[in-house]
């Protein structure tokens, strides 16, 4: 019992690397880490540091009992955090009886400790030779692939967490493990199936078994079952109300199932649990703009990623999405000056300059600059050929040139590219090349293909405007109401070039408000 106890308590001394044990730990315990007691705890361990010290210079002492001073000196130098001299300790201890797993098992505790994660499984693989009963093996065997794990070995942490439910097959801990060395291979569904039988050994540990809650809801949401890992996010945090992370991934999945309202409170109630940590503040305010986008909610949408962008200067996405938010709000002067902030984060990725350029070629089209926005399309284009997206936006702004022959090379290039014949480019471009009936097909089937309302709106929006370029006023009015109607601004469809074939229909201007 002896030797259990202490290995035991050398790994709460200690402590696990794991996302799941190390930072349930820190983030869970109950709240006795006192400046008062962490004091009183490291007087101790430097009395027991000096006495045994001292006794190490009687004369007569037995191996054995030496080994045992030699661990109980390493523990309580681990807790004054002096990690050298405790593995000198465990090494003096291996160097008297070679054939002591428990000095292998806790110098290999003390290199997890510290990082070293080589040295660690080593000391572990020769711990499991000398150590005799299962369990202790298993704990080994699990404490192995923690290494792995944090060398990203995944599958040999499988491997090593297998044998340790071989030798204890009621091991949660092992299971919870094995789970997230599955998450971190993609294998989702075989970390699912692992993460049941850990939950069994957590069922008197409310924060542990919220913490391995959430874990499975991340592996159903990779799996895009979100309305599941919803509901295990929300066991969650009934388990435990203040899981933060619990917030930020669930709002995540509201995202990702088109439930911006919800996506949006949680970012909310995420962002108060991460007050003392600027960059994951940043991308929560940058998460939470994006579900103001969803919301056309432009205004509160560029206000959080100015908040992102002040608590990290260096976070690109918050440029590029503020940049998008001006454009999404009818800003396209400020929009452009926006991208071009983003480009010196961006230089070195051909497809997010792809991108970067054509959305500032989008807006140059809007504000009539034709031939910029023809310039920026052709500098996308030379970027990534396989973005048919700026040759969609440098063929109408080719049109606006009355370049018609130019235009309809662009609008071919895109019925070659998009080979899943779906998007809005892909419509407007068989009208442009004198297919309208089976454009307007196209834009109606996207109509059923999702539950998404802003994604809805868009392809409403959409269809408007190529009823109007069709010269179709009836029908454009009709779906532009419907946008309008469910929040798509104003400011965007009153400098639309698409619409200036309706522009002065008395329904236009009742729908956007024009005297």
């Amino acid at each position: 019992m002896r030797k259990i106890f202490l290995i035991t308590v050398l790994l709460f001394l200690i402590g696990f690397s794991s996302m799941l044990y190390g930072q349930a730990v820190a983030k869970f315990s109950s709240k006795t880490d006192s400046a008062g007691r962490a004091r009183s705890m490291i007087k101790l361990a430097q009395s027991s540091v000096d006495y045994y010290t001292k006794t190490f210079t009687y004369k007569g002492l037995k191996p054995e009992a030496k080994v045992r001073m030699h661990l109980e000196r390493s523990g309580a130098y681990v807790i004054l955090r002096k990690f050298d001299k405790a593995i000198d300790d465990c090494t003096a201890a291996i160097a008297i009886n070679p054939k002591s797993g428990e000095a292998y098992a806790t110098r290999g505790n003390i290199y997890n400790k510290i990082y070293k994660d080589e040295p660690a499984i080593a000391d572990y693989r020769k711990a499991i030779q000398y150590i005799t009963t299962t369990e202790d093996k298993a704990q080994l065997y699990n404490l192995i692939a923690r290494s792995y794990i944090n060398t990203k070995e995944y599958d040999k942490a499988v491997s090593a967490d297998s044998m340790a439910i071989v030798l204890n097959p009621k091991f949660a801990r092992a299971y919870a493990s094995r789970a997230e060395a599955y998450g971190r291979l993609g294998k989702f569904q075989l970390a699912i199936n692992d993460l049941l039988p850990a939950m069994y050994g957590f069922q008197d540990n409310a924060r542990a078994l919220s913490v391995l809650l959430m874990q499975r809801a991340d592996m159903k949401r990779a799996l895009k079952q979100y309305k599941e890992s919803i509901n295990d996010y929300s066991l969650a945090l009934k388990l435990n109300p203040d899981n933060g992370l619990a917030y930020w991934n669930r709002a995540a999945s509201y995202r990702q199932n088109g439930d911006y309202q919800l996506a949006y409170e949680d970012y909310s109630k995420a962002i108060s649990y991460f007050k003392n940590d600027r960059m994951q503040l940043a991308r929560l305010y940058d998460d939470r703009a994006l579900m103001e986008v969803g919301l056309q909610q432009y205004q509160q949408a560029i206000a959080d990623d100015s908040v992102a962008i002040s608590l990290d200067t260096a976070y690109r996405v918050a440029y590029y999405n503020k940049a998008n938010a001006r454009a999404q709000n009818g800003e396209y002067t400020r929009s452009n000056a926006e991208f071009k902030k983003t480009i010196p984060y961006y230089m070195n990725n051909p497809l997010a300059m792809t991108s970067i350029y054509s959305s500032m070629a989008h807006n140059e089209y809007f504000l009539n600059n034709y031939q910029t926005a023809i310039d920026y399309c052709t500098k996308a284009i030379a970027l990534n050929t396989a973005d048919w997206s700026p040759y969609f936006e440098r063929g109408r702004a080719y049109l606006k040139m009355n370049n018609k022959d130019l235009a309809v090379n662009d609008f071919k290039e895109i019925l070659a590219r998009d080979t899943s014949k779906q998007s809005a480019d892909y419509a407007f471009s068989l009208y442009y090349t004198g297919n309208p009936g089976k454009a307007v097909e196209v834009m109606q089937s996207s109509f059923l293909k999702t539950n998404d309302t802003f994604v809805l709106m868009g392809d409403y929006y959409n269809m408007a405007c190529l009823y109007a370029v069709m010269n179709k006023p009836g029908e454009a009015n009709n779906f532009l109401k419907k946008c309008i109607d469910g929040g798509y601004n104003k400011k965007y469809a009153l400098t639309d070039g698409d619409f200036d074939n309706i522009r002065n229909t008395a329904e236009f201007k009742i729908i956007l408000g024009i005297k």
